[in-house]
């Protein structure tokens, strides 16, 4: 029994010092770690010339892992993609420096509207960018709220500016991540990392105060 509690600890440990260092993909750092990228599908509808390969919107959650085939996701003519965010949030930095990127990977450089949410609902849109890289300082939107938690990425095809064709049509979403990054957002259901991160977190809190009274 002492030993499952001191693996506990170790491995508590070794969660939330992964938790806190930071990581740098494409010369992006992320202060928050691999914590701060999306980590479920919300919603999504998969546009024309996309084939079964690049057509499946899950390989856009978690860090970037391009290049290999099958690593992005390929919105297609007129698709639409929205992510969220679970074990963190996007925020502001209230600064003028970059708060949300998105990592749109190919040989050709796509276009793609974006929008954020705090209630995939009502949209703040952050008007066309252009991928390669593609950092976003939402700050500088209209609507934006200072210090608001969003939990909802929207990523939609530009069609005016279509680049490439079957079997990856139009912007191929490799991950979306949150530089700017705040703790989840109050009832929403947490990644399965964070819910064993929690379950441990919460054993060994009680194991601690437990022992204090002995």
């Amino acid at each position: 029994m002492r030993k499952m509690k001191l693996m506990c600890v170790i491995l508590l440990a070794a969660a939330l010092s992964a938790h806190a260092a930071p990581t740098i993909y494409d010369g992006v750092t992320f202060p928050e770690g691999d914590v701060s990228f999306a980590d479920a599908v919300h919603s999504y509808s998969t546009g024309a010339n996309v084939t079964t390969t690049y057509g499946d919107p899950t390989v856009a959650l978690g860090a970037p892992d391009f290049p290999g085939a099958g690593s992005y996701y390929s919105l297609g003519v007129n698709g639409w993609l929205i992510l969220e965010f679970t074990d963190n949030s996007l925020t502001t930095s209230g600064d003028s420096t970059p708060d949300l990127h998105i990592f749109e990977i190919g040989g050709a450089v796509e276009w793609m509207n974006v929008a954020i949410s705090t209630d995939a609902s009502s949209w703040i849109e952050l008007g066309n960018v252009r991928g390669q890289p593609t950092s976003i300082d939402i700050d500088s939107f209209a609507g934006v709220v200072l210090g608001a938690q969003y939990r909802y990425v929207r990523i939609v095809d530009d069609p005016a500016s279509s680049l490439s064709s079957s079997p990856y049509g139009e912007a191929d979403i490799d991950a979306v991540g949150a530089i700017s990054s705040a703790p989840a957002v109050p009832g929403t259901v947490p990644a399965p990392g964070a819910i064993l991160l929690g379950t441990m977190g919460a054993g060994l809190v009680g194991w601690l105060r437990r022992r204090r009274t002995l």
